[in-house]
């Protein structure tokens, strides 16, 4: 979190996604990031105390519900999130970061790890969608 003088607390920015979306068996696609620490037990960046707070919350919890939704039916409508993997995939290969990334890291299968994050991101999206519809 950060604040600049004058204005409100502000969460991000977004980091360490190579843990994320299913990757290094961190946290279960159908479980909460704030739930981090029950899944790993030793790791320099455990989830402080006031996450799972948050989620006791009414007020966050309904604001929280209002917003999904808005992204939801917006720029995190299950096409677009698709569509942009699949563009940012595309200019990923088109401008040679992939070779040079698996040269650097070692081979992967390009289109096999594509198609996996469009999997979970489907699987997740879903999840959620019912978590939240709940709150």
């Amino acid at each position: 979190m950060h604040k600049d003088r004058g204005e409100k607390l502000k969460m991000g920015p977004i980091w360490d996604l190579n843990i994320g979306y299913d990757s290094g068996d961190r946290v279960p696609f159908d479980d909460w990031v704030i739930n981090y620490n029950n899944f790993v037990q030793q790791d320099a960046w455990m989830v402080p105390f006031w996450w799972p707070r948050l989620m006791e919350d009414p007020i966050f919890k309904t604001a929280l519900k209002t917003r999904w939704f808005e992204l939801r039916a917006g720029e995190l409508q299950t096409a677009e999130l698709l569509k942009t993997v699949d563009d940012i995939a595309t200019n990923l290969q088109e401008n040679g970061a992939t070779d040079r990334n698996f040269n650097k890291w070692g081979d992967v299968n390009y289109p096999q790890s594509v198609n996996s994050l469009k999997t979970y991101l489907e699987n997740r999206t879903v999840w959620m969608d019912n978590q939240i519809a709940n709150f």
